[in-house]
């Protein structure tokens, strides 16, 4: 499994990661964490990094994306996350989140980002979603205060 990483620009608080920890292929879905804040300076450089990181197969293959790793996110990031989500599933695609914690998973649960976006508790888990799924995914169970 090769691994592709960039570092953003700084960001307030530290410094924001995008890491390609899966490529892909085979059936299964490329596996991207980010890690840090993503914020209105940062998200630009999400679609930018996918871009370049996934090549033809960010408009071609379902996207999951590990948020374990991410301490804070704001509207910005949300809003990025549904136009995301829209274009996939306009491809007849699905992007699916994992792990979010703490204030990442607050928000979510705040504005029900989990009724739009399937989030998952394990990486395994919204792989298998896919290989073994129907599509369009249908969201787990989501607890704001969990994990």
């Amino acid at each position: 499994m090769a691994t592709r990483a960039i570092r953003l620009r700084e960001t307030t608080a530290e410094q924001a990661r995008l890491r390609l920890c899966a490529e892909g292929g085979d059936g299964r879905p490329p596996v991207v964490q980010l890690e840090g804040e993503f914020d209105l300076d940062t998200v630009a450089e999400i679609d930018r990094f996918l871009r370049r990181a996934l090549g033809p197969l960010y408009d071609q293959d379902h996207l999951v994306m590990d948020l374990s790793r991410t301490t804070f996110v704001d509207s910005s990031f949300v809003a990025f996350l549904v136009r995301l989500s829209a274009a996939q599933r306009a491809k007849r695609r699905e992007l699916l989140l994992v792990r979010p914690a703490g204030q990442v998973r607050r928000v979510f649960g705040i504005v029900g980002l989990a009724n739009v976006v399937p989030v998952f508790e394990t990486t395994e888990a919204a792989v298998d979603s896919l290989l073994n799924g129907r599509l369009p995914v249908i969201p787990p169970a989501f607890e704001a205060a969990g994990a």
